[in-house]
């Protein structure tokens, strides 16, 4: 060092050790004598962690290669000195000392004074030659950045030193040490000063000095004695130290002089539990042993005769059945109805034909096992198909105008498959007053049609829960044809018929059991636990070897009564509070298939206990005579109890196989661990950023220096691709950019919602290929992204708001996905949810975006910019991959069955590649959204989809490259987006720079 106001810097007492240009380690030996105790080193050492990133407690080892700042008494005057490479410190007495180490510790490095040898201490200022320095002093105004310790066992956390209410770039710490002079020996200074520099490496701004200021927000106090005084009671008397929390943001560690040193080097190094430490653990250890299992509030069952005995019925009391001409529907499987016609046709052989069509999906069933056969064996050439279909106009109802070309999917394809004909040359016509369901008509060579076959479909009629609306789902049937003249029975299908059982019966009792329940219930916590129905019926599974397109009656049923309960629930909001109720509970449908008997289910509902987050304060913490932590003291704000200090284990498993593979390969990337999910899981968060091999670090403050990117997988567990996708993103990211990690840190969350995964596993175990929507939320159905920065019970939701204490990252990815097959609810007007603005009824796409921008006018069209920026990197990504002949093919399909009839329900938002919605309507914000909370710092906000609910093997892997190529071009923006830190010195030190960061990767 040839400059003594370089101090501060890598050329002085600090190093960058990754080469990244960003100081992560101190540069220094401090050889304090042991005689010696200068209260004004505590500042000196928390500018050493300001101007750090990352540090380890060895200023006062010797290491090779340091500056090493000597101490020298002196009779005439109080100055440093470089002297044969190192600093030396004369000092007259040991205050003029302390006083002058605090004005080292705030001088300002950026003066010019070349050459600068020495400073000297002169009528209370430091001086470089004649020339007076500048130091920068003051405290920082109170804001929402300085952290508040309100309880000790925040005073290490996630995000640093203490915790901030609200998430923000900047930290501040006004904090002021101060100690009796009698205990102030050189071995409790050394400890001190490492709290002093953790302290300060966390936060992004500082004032000075960190000693004898009174003013400070943050007071620490250091006295002698057992720490009685602060109504500890029976623990006054305890052997060791004591830290006791006064009052907000006043901490007090008394203790005999021999022992404060050895205590505070204990407190010094504790690490928060979420880093594997032990601090804070206690109190989460006795959150976790307060739970217990839901209470059975009430089970119910159900049970019938089958449809296929009253058609049967129906046929054996008819005395009009000779010479007649019979059509019956019903909800079995193809073989199971060719075995009874084959059965029937001897029981009555009166009949002139029978012919038995299936009560799901009708149209498509017809088609396949009537129509094309009949074509096929005609041997007749055909140049193209025109499906005439009838438009929907029920009254009320919720069906779309399409719903019958709905009900034909993937007809086109099945017929490509099958008899060659192109899928492009299979037409729709949809007609209003067409005279039956269906009609097809074949084209010959010269574009002429002709006639091929009709279909009536029979219809039930239902209310929807809702009470408003009216749905009129396909029913089971008998006709009776002579002639022209028909006789129709209809028959409510099985899954009709329970159906109405759980809509009449079941969900009216639920209410009734959960009516009297507390403010909020069926908002941020639910009304019930969850309702578990295990249903048992001979229904159609089968796959249709197009796409991953099935045929599933079950599947549809599974689906109907989990959005559907939540229907029912946010209409039961609407009529007692005038709002919905969007977390009425858990709902696990579990449908099981046997063939040829009755149907029957069996409901059982447990019941919500009414719990709020144990509000646990810990007032004190004991220290063994020797340092090592021995208790906390803690209220519950009724009683005083003393908790064990035990680490936080790591689990030795992941719920989720690939986390688990992953984690035993052995990642690079360090695990953190911020909360645990209402099931028990611990959630990891993985931290990619170039490490210096340091014992502690400051994400906050290395966001200040390079960009940010955070990443959320696995939110709704039914979306399977993220997760392994964001795994792979990291290898992916570092073969494309090399050292990347140079210019920016990625954060994220590999399964953010382990009970869902949790569910989903017990759901696929006899399914395995089904969407599975009821393991989308959390244990008890709550979509926890919506209690986000809320107290609550639910740590799955804490995890995002920490994150964003923890790293304040510039841009927030949430890979998501939706169906990869046919979305259908017959009961809920055949098509996805009515409680969803736009249809999901097939995959819109292989891969598409949507991007959130601020509804705050100064920043929207800043972010919307910024969306553009990535939209044109994602195309740019996409273009000329599989990946986009996979979009094109799914947008094809989505036109041809939705959007050419209904474009505001089957929206497309294109751009090359890529479908990337913008509009809000597709996705709204919230306020626990991150753009939407922090529009003035988060630069963009984006969700990916993918067709991902449930696949496997290929099509799973399809999915998860989409992801990462999607998340790639986000990096590659980011990247290439040029950033520049600022220091600003008044009031105190501030390291800070512009948010949102203006994307635009030609300034990279």
């Amino acid at each position: 060092m040839k400059n003594l106001l370089e101090m501060w810097t890598k050329d002085g007492l600090l190093r960058d050790q990754n080469g990244d240009g960003v100081i992560d380690g101190t540069n220094v030996f401090i050889n304090l004598p042991e005689h010696l105790a200068p209260e004004g080193l505590i500042d000196f050492c928390a500018r050493l962690g300001f101007e750090t990133t990352s540090l380890s407690f060895n200023f006062f080892e010797p290491r090779e290669g340091t500056v090493e700042v000597g101490f020298e008494k002196s009779d005439f005057k109080t100055d440093i000195r470089i002297e044969a490479g190192k600093l030396l410190v004369h000092y007259k007495n040991e205050a003029e000392l302390s006083m002058f180490l605090k004005l080292l510790a705030s001088i300002d490095d950026e003066q010019d004074c070349d050459g600068c040898i020495a400073i000297e201490l002169r009528d209370g200022k430091p001086y470089a030659g004649r020339v007076a320095l500048s130091v920068v002093s003051g405290q920082t105004q109170s804001d929402e950045s300085h952290p508040v310790i309100d309880n000790l066992s925040e005073l290490w956390s996630f995000s640093g030193v203490g915790k901030n209410k609200e998430a923000s770039p900047g930290k501040s710490l006004s904090m002021n040490i101060e100690v009796e002079e009698s205990l102030l020996t050189t071995a409790l200074l050394r400890e001190l000063c490492y709290f002093a520099a953790r302290s300060a490496m966390y936060s992004t701004r500082i004032s000075f000095p960190v000693t004898g200021e009174p003013d400070a927000s943050l007071q620490i106090v250091i006295g002698e004695g057992p720490g009685a005084g602060s109504g500890l009671g029976e623990y006054q008397n305890l052997v060791g130290p004591i830290l006791e929390l006064l009052d907000s943001n006043v901490l007090s560690l008394k203790g005999s002089r021999e022992m404060l040193p050895s205590a505070m080097s204990q407190l010094a190094r504790s690490k928060h539990w979420s880093e594997g430490g032990s601090f804070g653990y206690w109190e989460k250890k006795q959150q976790l042993s307060q739970k217990s299992e839901a209470p059975l509030l009430f089970e119910m069952a159900w049970k019938d005769n089958c449809e296929v005995d009253l058609a049967f019925q129906i046929l054996t009391e008819s005395e009009s059945l000779d010479g007649a001409d019979v059509e019956v529907f019903l909800s079995e499987p193809f073989e199971i109805r060719q075995q009874l016609e084959q059965e029937w046709k001897g029981k009555f052989p009166g009949i002139h034909s029978l012919v038995i069509r299936s009560a799901f999906k009708t149209g498509l069933h017809w088609m396949m096992e009537e129509v094309l056969p009949e074509w096929q064996a005609s041997n007749r050439h055909i140049h193209g198909i025109e499906i005439k279909v009838q438009k929907e106009t029920g009254e009320k109802g919720l069906e779309l105008p399409i719903r019958w070309i709905q009900e034909l999917y993937p007809i086109d394809r099945c017929i490509e498959e099958l008899m060659g004909l192109k899928a492009g040359q299979v037409y729709f016509k949809l007609e209003e007053d067409l005279n039956h369901t269906y009609e097809i008509y074949g084209i010959d060579e010269q574009g002429d049609k002709f006639f091929l076959s009709h279909l009536d479909v029979p219809v039930s009629s239902l209310p929807y829960v809702d009470g408003q609306h009216m749905v009129y789902p396909v029913s089971s049937a008998v006709r009776i044809h002579h002639g022209t003249m028909v006789e129709e029975h209809l028959i409510q299908t099985d899954r009709e018929r329970f159906y109405r059982f759980y809509v009449e019966e079941v969900l009216p009792k639920l209410w009734r059991e959960v009516s009297d329940y507390q403010p909020g219930q069926g908002h941020t916590r639910p009304l019930f636990d969850r309702i578990e129905i295990d249903v048992w019926m001979s229904e159609e599974e089968k796959s249709l070897q197009v796409d991953k397109e099935r045929v599933s009656s079950l599947e549809a049923l599974h689906e109907d009564l989990y959005f559907n309960t939540l229907d029912y629930f946010a209409q039961m909001g609407e009529e007692v509070e005038g709002k919905p109720f969007s977390a009425p509970g858990g709902v696990h449908p579990f449908m099981h298939i046997r063939t040829g008997e009755k149907p029957e289910a069996q409901i059982k509902v447990y019941g919500w206990e009414e719990k709020s987050v144990e509000q646990l304060i810990t007032k004190a913490l004991v220290f063994h005579p020797e340092g090592a932590l021995a208790e906390a003291i803690v209220s519950d704000g009724e009683r005083e109890f003393k908790l064990p200090i035990e680490p936080f284990e790591q689990p030795s498993e992941q719920i989720h196989p690939d986390v688990q593979q992953w984690m035993e390969t052995g990642t690079r990337y360090r695990i953190m661990y911020p909360d645990y999910s209402y099931g028990g899981h611990a959630i990891p968060v993985v931290e990619c950023f170039l490490d210096a091999g340091e014992e502690f670090y400051s994400p906050l403050k290395m966001s200040v220096f390079k960009k940010t990117l955070f990443i959320e997988a696995g939110h709704h567990s039914n979306e399977v691709s993220s997760t392994p996708a964001v795994l792979a993103l990291m290898e992916e990211a570092g073969e494309r950019f090399g050292d990347w990690l140079k210019h920016m840190n990625v954060v994220f969350i590999p399964l953010a919602n382990p009970d869902g995964y949790q569910l989903l596993t017990k759901l696929t175990n006899e399914h395995p290929e089904w969407k599975h929507h009821a393991a989308r939320f959390n244990a008890v159905g709550l979509e926890f992204a919506h209690v986000r920065f809320q107290e609550t019970v639910f740590g799955e939701a804490n995890i995002y708001p920490e994150i964003l204490r923890r790293w304040a990252p510039d841009i927030i990815i949430d890979d998501h996905g939706i169906p990869a097959h046919e979305w259908v609810q017959p009961f809920a007007g055949y098509n996805s949810p009515p409680r969803f603005p736009v249809s999901y009824f097939i995959p819109s796409a292989h891969i598409y975006g949507i991007g959130r921008v601020s509804t705050d006018e100064t920043y929207r069209k800043f972010h919307e910019e910024n969306l553009e920026e990535i939209v044109s990197s994602v195309s740019k990504y996409l273009i000329g991959t599989s990946i986009e002949s996979e979009n094109n093919y799914w947008k094809e399909r989505f036109i041809k069955y939705g959007n050419q009839w209904l474009p505001d329900v089957f929206p497309i938002e294109e751009a090359p590649g890529i479908h990337f919605y913008r509009q809000t309507f597709v996705t709204p914000n919230y306020a626990s959204v991150g753009i939407t909370r922090y529009p003035d710092w988060i630069a963009a906000d984006i969700i990916s989809e993918a067709a991902d609910e449930v696949v496997y093997g290929e099509a799973l892997q399809s999915c998860i490259d989409a992801h990462i190529e999607f998340d790639l071009a986000i990096i590659d923006v980011l990247l290439h987006t040029k950033v520049e830190s600022e220091r600003i010195r008044v009031p105190g030190l501030s390291l800070e720079r512009i948010r949102p960061i203006k994307l635009d990767e030609r300034n990279g």
